[in-house]
């Protein structure tokens, strides 16, 4: 199976790079890595030159682009993109359906929130968003709630870990606050419906 990268090409690298540490923070956990381009060109060529299944966030107003649309045809072109989302600062109503026509799959706004341009992203290519709750536990609390996950008691997680039952139970009472639940059932039931566990 192909790894999935996702390719940002867009010639504002405030906005570039800031769209880039937002998505590897958030797909850190999926394995998804997050590439960038400044030109149609050096985008075009990333995705020629790899094997890796693209999704492609796409600048309409890149300057290198003969015309709004045309980088979305190109892209297209290509055999190793998955599907390609427009990214642009213009009106939603002025250019939507005009990109879905020429092949994309959503437009993002640049005006929209960053929780929102990385729930998109995540329902454009079937992830489950990682939720606040889950994303603030610790290391260790993710690796303890991994073991309880699969039915671990207590004192087996703390010989797995070289750690006393009693920091374990610390731990959980801090995965259960920050989760928001009472017991380990409801823990793992929370972290199974978003895609975690």
């Amino acid at each position: 199976m192909q790894a999935t990268s996702i390719l940002i090409v867009d010639d504002h690298p405030v906005y570039r790079d800031a769209l880039q540490q937002l998505l590897s923070k958030k797909f850190i956990s999926s394995n998804i890595t997050v590439h960038t381009a400044e030109s149609l060109a050096q985008g075009l060529s990333t995705v020629k030159n790899s094997t890796y299944s693209w999704i492609v966030l796409l600048d309409l107003q890149i300057p290198d682009s003969e015309h709004e649309l045309s980088g979305i045809k190109e892209f297209k072109q290509l055999s190793n993109v998955a599907t390609i989302a427009a990214i642009s600062g213009l009106e939603k109503e002025d250019v939507e359906q005009a990109c879905l026509d020429a092949g994309c799959a959503l437009f993002i706004s640049k005006n929209s929130d960053s929780s929102s341009i990385y729930e998109s992203i995540c329902n454009l290519i079937g992830h489950i968003p990682n939720t606040p709750e889950i994303t603030q536990l610790t290391g260790r609390q993710q690796e303890i709630l991994r073991y309880v996950s699969e039915g671990h008691s207590n004192k087996m997680i703390a010989y797995s870990l070289q750690i006393s039952e009693q920091t374990v139970k610390i731990h959980l009472g801090d995965i259960f606050k920050k989760l928001k639940v009472f017991n380990r059932t409801q823990a793992v039931i929370k972290a199974k419906e978003h895609g975690w566990s």
